[in-house]
């Protein structure tokens, strides 16, 4: 009965007094952001790439410098999963064939999405020339691998991905499953 008696005599207090004050609230005027001229030129771009033997990836590619005769643009090949199976980083004055040297924010975005879409003809590393025994490369391709790693991906008709690589050239990677290749490129035969 007493802590009954307390507990009313609690209750009563609080009812009783007066209410707490609210803290007043100011409010404070968010200036207008300036409209600054926005540094660096950035571009980004990713596909779907459905290869063949019903392999699926993405293809990323992304540009950034403090100017875009100066960026630096990158590209990858994806699983579905996420995870990068090849990489490849380029000076995009160094790629003509797919960059223009003195180009703008718009035409880099233009340029990184034309980037990402596949210039081999059939999808198949079949396509590609046959490396003859004892040759130093097979003609029109300038190899970065081994002639037995060239006609392995060759004979497996693996998935090919090629791009622009240089002025005149497109850089060809072998996919097979969770393995990406760079095999070379392709490049015109000179007399």
């Amino acid at each position: 009965m007493k802590r009954l008696s307390l507990g009313l005599l609690a209750l009563g207090l609080v009812a009783c007094s007066p209410p707490a004050e609210t803290p007043a609230t100011t409010t404070a005027e968010i200036p207008a952001t300036a409209t600054t001229a926005r540094s660096g030129c950035d571009a980004n771009a990713s596909r779907d790439w459905s290869a063949v033997g019903s392999q699926y990836y993405v293809i990323e590619a992304e540009a950034h410098g403090a100017t875009c005769p100066e960026a630096v643009a990158t590209i990858r090949i994806e699983t579905t999963e996420g995870q990068t199976i090849f990489t490849h980083d380029y000076p995009t004055r160094d790629v003509s064939l797919a960059f223009n040297p003195n180009g703008t924010q718009t035409g880099l975005r233009e340029e990184i999405d034309s980037w990402t879409r596949n210039t081999s003809e059939t999808g198949s590393a079949a396509e590609l020339p046959a490396w003859p025994a004892g040759a130093q490369k097979p003609p029109g391709f300038q190899p970065v691998v081994a002639r037995n790693v060239y006609e392995n991906a060759r004979g497996n008709q693996s998935a090919l991905f090629c791009y622009p690589d240089g002025g005149e050239s497109n850089a060809c990677v072998a996919v097979a499953g969770m393995t990406a290749t760079l095999l070379g490129s392709v490049t015109p035969e000179r007399d």
